[in-house]
């Protein structure tokens, strides 16, 4: 069997039913004519093969991606000028192109590539084109359109996500599908070598190869490959013209300076829409074990631009009214609101996320976030079916799974959920599937450290270190306090009452903390013999959720109840104040 690599351009006409049921014959002369007059003409110079024609559609093959989409850009250009009547009258292709390995059928092509070529045209806009990655790489810099990321995008009958660009078109509507699918896209360009030795290049180059490949691990990031950012090293193009070539929104760039035994190293994140700077730190280390200085810098400067994204995007997302978010922004909008963890704003966040799935049914994060939001009805109590609630928990996680299987998020959801359910040693299975996707995700960490305090598994020290580390991985996160409070949980159950309140305090005096920390740090009080101050956070708790009781507090932290340290201090709840139901 013969195969190949080759590109392979598929075009559908947009509304060809329609079209032919409202004027058949004089369709068919116009599109004869469109095929004469455009689309030969361009197939001829671009050197492409038409491996068959449809009624509505072409399969074209092309030895250079190149060409490819100078014909697609040259054919929906012409198209555009030519179809100037009614808009729903107008002939307007759809394109996709990709560059993969076919199977030589006779005159026929068939596999993957072929497959993939025609999942990309359904996605491009009526009049549009869009592309594969594989493309994007061979095109970039050599065509005069820009390109814009819409990330992985499941599609029909493929495993995996295929990653989209979209080459704009002048005049071409972008369509809700299409839009949906934005999401950030960074490049991480060569840090500059300051030392005067150029054989420190290899020290420069080997950090930014591992935060190319450690925050290609963060599913909800488009990460541009190191072949095409190491492709502007040397160069004094402004970032901002680089991050236009390379079809991204954000930029890292930094340098490196070695002066004897010392290193300093720089980095800094761009948004590339105004140059401004988003984030930038420093740091300076010592040459004593070169290998574990370079995971040392990597690990900083990926943990810190990850959240630095993320917390950018959510801002960006709510400067704009809600009639005119994407899909993207929609989940934004949605995890901002998630993270103020009110009754009122988790509503919201469960209404934007749905919107967000309405608007692009592939939309991981999206799910994941609506699997985050009715397990926490459940396990908050405020559901009125929690039962029901968990269901849908379960069914939103495993369509984010379903969806993309390497996402850390989308187990990291299922752990949450599965934990909610009661299911600790398969949450924590779960969760350690996450972490494997991905070391650097502080949310996964930190839902193992509230999974390992839980009395099926009672792994109180191994979750105070992730507690801590999730928060080295994302000090300024939102949920810091919850953290700080499952660091302060797992301090109690070891038996260290004044380390517990001192960890606690930042926690419950967080602005947008629950009454956890409230009662983990009574119930440490009590233990430490500190009455007063037992009773002072009780009623700081309860000033939190006026409709706390003993139920909703077992049901949250089980643990208070079973250790036998502590089940003096937690019955005493009530005997303070607590409502039994």
């Amino acid at each position: 069997m013969e195969r190949r690599l080759t590109t392979i351009l598929a075009a559908d006409l947009v509304g060809y039913s329609r079209l032919m049921a409202a004027d058949e014959e004089g369709v068919i002369a116009r599109l004869r004519a469109a095929r004469a007059e455009v689309v030969d003409p361009a197939l001829a110079e671009a050197g492409g093969r038409i491996v068959k024609t449809m009624g509505d559609g072409l399969l074209i093959e092309f030895t250079s991606p190149v060409a490819a989409v100078r014909m697609a850009l040259l054919v929906q250009r012409a198209m555009a000028v030519r179809e100037t009547g009614p808009e729903d009258e107008r002939l307007r292709f759809r394109i996709g192109v990709n560059l993969g390995d076919i199977v030589i059928d006779g005159d026929d092509i068939l596999g993957d590539g072929v497959n993939v070529a025609a999942r990309l045209e359904s996605l491009a806009p009526a009049g549009g084109l869009c592309i594969s990655r594989a493309v994007h790489d061979q095109v970039r810099g050599k065509l005069d359109a820009v390109l814009t990321p819409l990330g992985p995008q499941a599609v029909k009958n493929l495993p995996e996500p295929v990653e989209v660009w979209r080459v704009e078109v002048e005049g071409v509507a972008v369509t809700g599908k299409v839009a949906a699918g934005m999401r950030p896209s960074i490049a991480v360009l060569p840090f500059d070598n300051m030392s005067r030795d150029p054989d420190q290049d290899f020290l420069a180059d080997g950090i930014v190869e591992d935060v190319i490949t450690e925050l290609s691990r963060f599913r909800d990031l488009t990460v541009i490959a190191r072949n095409s950012s190491f492709s502007f090293r040397g160069t004094a193009t402004d970032v901002r013209k680089i991050a236009s070539e390379l079809g991204v929104r954000y930029v890292v760039e930094g340098s490196v300076r070695r002066a004897g035994d010392r290193l300093r190293l720089t980095a800094q994140l761009i948004d590339a829409a105004d140059g401004g700077h988003v984030w930038a730190d420093r740091w300076d280390r010592t040459m004593a074990d070169l290998f574990d200085l370079q995971d040392e810098l990597t690990r900083a400067i990926v943990t810190a631009v990850a959240p630095e994204i993320s917390a950018h995007e959510r801002t960006l997302a709510r400067q704009k009214p809600t009639d005119s978010l994407t899909a993207w922004e929609l989940t934004q909008r949605a995890h901002a609101e998630y993270l103020s963890y009110t009754p009122a704003s988790i509503e919201a966040a469960k209404a934007l996320a749905r919107r967000a799935i309405e608007a692009d049914p592939g939309n991981v994060p999206a799910h994941t976030l609506l699997a985050r939001v009715h397990a926490t009805d459940a396990f908050s109590g405020r559901s009125q079916d929690a039962a029901a609630s968990l269901r849908l928990a379960h069914d939103a996680a495993s369509r984010a799974i379903d969806l993309d299987s390497r996402s850390e998020a989308a187990f990291g959801a299922m752990g949450f959920v599965l934990a909610a359910e009661g299911r600790m040693h398969e949450a924590l299975e779960a969760l350690e599937r996450a972490r494997s996707l991905n070391p650097n995700n502080a949310d996964v960490i930190q839902l193992g450290a509230y999974v390992r305090l839980q009395p099926a598994i009672a792994e109180p020290r191994r979750a105070l270190e992730d507690a801590r580390l999730a928060l080295r991985l994302s000090p300024a996160d939102p949920f810091a306090w919850a953290r700080r409070t499952l660091a302060g949980e797992a301090l109690l159950q070891l038996g260290e009452y004044e380390a517990a309140l001192a960890e606690l305090e930042p926690a419950r005096t967080a602005p947008n903390a629950d009454w956890k920390p409230c009662i983990v740090a009574m119930v440490a009080a009590l233990a430490a013999g500190r009455n007063s101050l037992a009773e002072d956070m009780l009623a700081e708790a309860r000033g939190r959720r006026s409709d706390l009781t003993l139920a909703i507090v077992r049901r949250a932290q089980p643990w208070l109840f079973t250790l036998p340290a502590l089940v003096p201090h937690a019955a005493r709840l009530v005997e303070l104040g607590l409502p039994q139901e």
